[in-house]
């Protein structure tokens, strides 16, 4: 399962920035990002946020093993 994450921030001072998490699990890599991009892109049109980027976060012990991954 993945975890999307998105950094925030609200000038170029690193200390104007915060992690905001998902609240939602999604079951690829793929999916994740797409939701994370479409947040970030939707946070950008507010004029309080100076730079929004992606990120998303695998959740240790949900993954499947190599023998189970889906192709």
């Amino acid at each position: 399962m993945w975890m999307s994450i998105m950094i925030l921030c609200a000038s170029m001072n690193a200390s104007s920035c915060m992690v905001i998490t998902g609240n939602e699990l999604h079951t690829s890599k793929e999916k994740c990002f797409e939701d994370s991009i479409a947040k970030a892109n939707k946070a950008i049109t507010y004029p309080q946020v100076f730079q929004a980027r992606p990120f998303c976060q695998v959740i240790p012990g949900t993954e499947k093993p190599k023998d189970e991954v889906e192709i």
